[in-house]
Order: C-alpha cells, then sequence, then structure tokens
C-alpha cells in the first residue's frame, strides 16, 4: 500500500471513533456532570464560592479529535467568588507565565462577614496569605473544597444512573470520576475555573519554584477559544480537508509510539497539546486549500517537521499568549482579550528537560524518515 493508502487504514482501524459512539458517551457524560454540579449545591455553604450548574466540554473529545480507545471527557466548571483583581506576568514579574492569582476581597471590603462552622472565615478557608499581597485564592484549597463537596455526590450518581457504577479519584487538578456503563470505562474531569473575559484560571498551581505561594497560581486556559479554533476550521479550510484526520493520526502515533518503544519520549516527554499547538500554527500559515483532503500525507510529515525544529529549538510558542500575529489579523483571534497578545511570548517547552526535548525530537526523526514502516507496524 501507498503512503496515503496506509495513513486511511490506520485512521480508520485504530485512530477514530464513530460519531455515535462519541456522542452517545459524551452526552451521558455531560448529564453525569450536571448531575454532580446539582447535588454540591446541597453540600455547599453560604459564603462559599458559587459554582454554576452548567459545566463547559473542553478537550479532544468536544473538539472533534479524539482519539481510541480511551473514552476521555474534560469539564470546566465556573466558580464565582469575592474577586478583588486578577494578575498576570504583564502587570507582576512574579508571576509565572501562562498562570494568574487572584486577589481577594478583605473582610473590611464586604458588606457582610461570612459564618463558618468551628468559626473558619473565607480567608483561612480558600486563601493563602502572601506577603506584600495580602490574601490571594488558593488553587489548592478550592480543589480540595470542590473534591470534598463531590465525594457527597456518589450516592446520587448511582441513583440517578442505575447499572452505572461511579468511582472519584483525583487526577491534578482535575477530580476524576471513574465510570463504567456498559462495560465501557469513562474517564471524566472535572475542574474548577475561575472566568477571566473569555478566558479561564483552572484550580492548578504551578510547580516550578517561584517567589509567591505556589498554592496562590492559577493556570490559565484558552479552552473554550481553542475549542472555537475548531469551529473556525471547519468554516475556512476546504469541504473534506485533513486537518482533523493528521491531528488524530499523529496523536495516535504519540499515544502508541511507548507500545514499539517502551522508553518512548514522543509518549512521555511531549504532551497532546503541543501537537494541537503544532496545527493551530501551521493553519495559520498556510493557505486554507493547503488542507484539501487529498494532502494529508504532506500536511502530516509538516506537522512532524515543526516539531523536530521546534524542539531543536527548544521553544514551541503558545497560540495565543504573546502571539503578535493575532494583533495584525484578527481572523484568528476568537474573543480572546487583546492583552494577552501584549504578553511576552510562552513557552510551552519553557519546563521540559534538554534530554527529554533531544530524544523525543530523535524520535519524530526515526518516525518521518521510517513513516510506512511505523505505520505497518501499528497495524499489525
Amino acid at each position: 500500500m501507498s503512503t496515503p493508502q496506509l495513513l486511511e487504514v490506520l485512521y480508520t482501524r485504530k485512530v477514530t471513533f464513530s460519531d455515535s459512539e462519541l456522542l452517545r458517551y459524551r452526552e451521558f457524560a455531560e448529564q453525569v456532570v450536571r448531575t454532580v454540579l446539582q447535588e454540591v449545591q446541597i453540600h455547599r455553604r453560604d459564603g462559599d464560592p458559587v459554582i454554576e450548574t452548567e459545566p463547559i466540554g473542553t478537550g479532544s473529545s468536544f473538539e472533534g479529535v479524539k482519539v481510541k480507545p480511551e473514552l476521555e471527557f474534560d469539564f470546566m466548571v465556573p466558580i464565582q467568588t469575592n474577586v478583588q483583581q486578577i494578575v498576570f506576568c504583564d502587570t507582576d514579574p512574579h508571576v509565572p507565565s501562562r498562570f494568574g492569582i487572584v486577589k481577594t476581597q478583605q473582610k473590611s471590603q464586604l458588606q457582610s462577614k461570612s459564618t463558618w462552622k468551628k468559626d473558619e472565615d473565607f480567608e483561612t478557608k480558600f486563601c493563602t496569605d502572601a506577603r506584600g499581597y495580602g490574601f490571594l485564592l488558593s488553587a489548592d484549597k478550592i480543589r480540595k473544597w470542590f473534591q470534598s463537596l463531590s465525594d457527597r455526590t456518589l450516592s446520587a450518581l448511582e441513583k440517578h444512573f442505575p447499572g452505572s457504577t461511579f468511582r472519584f479519584q483525583q487526577h491534578d487538578p482535575a477530580r476524576n470520576l471513574l465510570v463504567i456503563k456498559d462495560g465501557k470505562e469513562l474517564n471524566i474531569d472535572i475542574v474548577p475555573a475561575i472566568a477571566y473575559g473569555n478566558a479561564f484560571l483552572v484550580a492548578k498551581q504551578c510547580s516550578s519554584e517561584i517567589n509567591l505561594p505556589n498554592e496562590a497560581t492559577w493556570r490559565l486556559s484558552f479552552s473554550t477559544s481553542e475549542r472555537a479554533f475548531f469551529e473556525k476550521m471547519k468554516r475556512v479550510l476546504p469541504c473534506n480537508s485533513c486537518h482533523l484526520k493528521c491531528l488524530q493520526i499523529l496523536k495516535y502515533l504519540r499515544e502508541n509510539d511507548d507500545q514499539l518503544r517502551p522508553s518512548s519520549h514522543f509518549t512521555h516527554g511531549l504532551r497532546s497539546y503541543y501537537l494541537k499547538t503544532a496545527l493551530f500554527h501551521l493553519v495559520m500559515e498556510s493557505s486554507p486549500q493547503a488542507w484539501a483532503a487529498g494532502c494529508l500525507e504532506q500536511r502530516l510529515r509538516e506537522m512532524i517537521k515543526y516539531l523536530i525544529d521546534r524542539l531543536g529549538e527548544g521553544n514551541i510558542p503558545h497560540i495565543f499568549l504573546g502571539n503578535e500575529r493575532h494583533l495584525v489579523n484578527p481572523q484568528w483571534r476568537l474573543d480572546v482579550p487583546v492583552k494577552f497578545f501584549h504578553h511576552t511570548e510562552a513557552n510551552l517547552l519553557e519546563y521540559v528537560s534538554k534530554t527529554t526535548m533531544e530524544q523525543a525530537r530523535l524520535r519524530l526523526v526515526q518516525i518521518r524518515d521510517n513513516l510506512d514502516g511505523i505505520l505497518h507496524q501499528h497495524l499489525q
């Protein structure tokens, strides 16, 4: 078989879900999360952050690029609380790139003081005291609080969905709900988030050494804008374009490369998010016709080359943060707050070791040079 034929066979046999199968489980996951959010309202105390009851689906299952076999569904849950100011690295160099800190209103600024069991106050329960900053909302405390509320919903879930089994486990920063339905295992991740325009801060703290309490940092997420990016590609690119198929095949190769090479740095060292970012950059830089249905092999090789080159440079630029191209060409701006385009360019590989980058780069070179052989191995 030719390379295009091999790619089509791999895609059909190994990579993609049927639309009906994925939709059925995605709708079930949405019903489950809505039930969780309705039930946590019962256990939430007056003065706690307000938890919205409508979740926001994010990630590959909602972008049309989910790859077999795992049924994974990611959700953000917006919360509302006493936010005074959200600060990013553009105004405070101590705040790490791709993160923010949330300053909260002090008691004297609130109309009334919340009353807690055992006299706990808001600052003790949800904040950390940072010198020079006052009280900052703690991503760690919010995560644990949401976790404790979610744990109390299990009996309600079993009542609402007879025949399915449910178990919570922690999968930072999300609360992971493991569900068995009709013999299939579903992984549902639920993470609290604070809205900032059309962006969000999710309750995942920076793990690097910084001049702030790590628990006070919240990771920036542009998940809704990334989902909108996929929706816009559908309108801008040719009918039956190969962009989704290209990303899904490359994701499959990454996720399964450790089956061919157990120590693969392509699998274990690079996140799937880097591949999506590569696609976004290449779509913005090329003409729509470059993604026509018959161009799958060329575009796949181009994505692999992009990653090889960027790993060699040690820099994969964030699609939005510091990307000034959006200021010149608003086509792909997608309602992202303009201030983020003025940030210092964010590098997704900032905390990836040089050894990991080099080993992943060399493995991608091998895949590029022996693509047919790699595809044959996956089809065996």
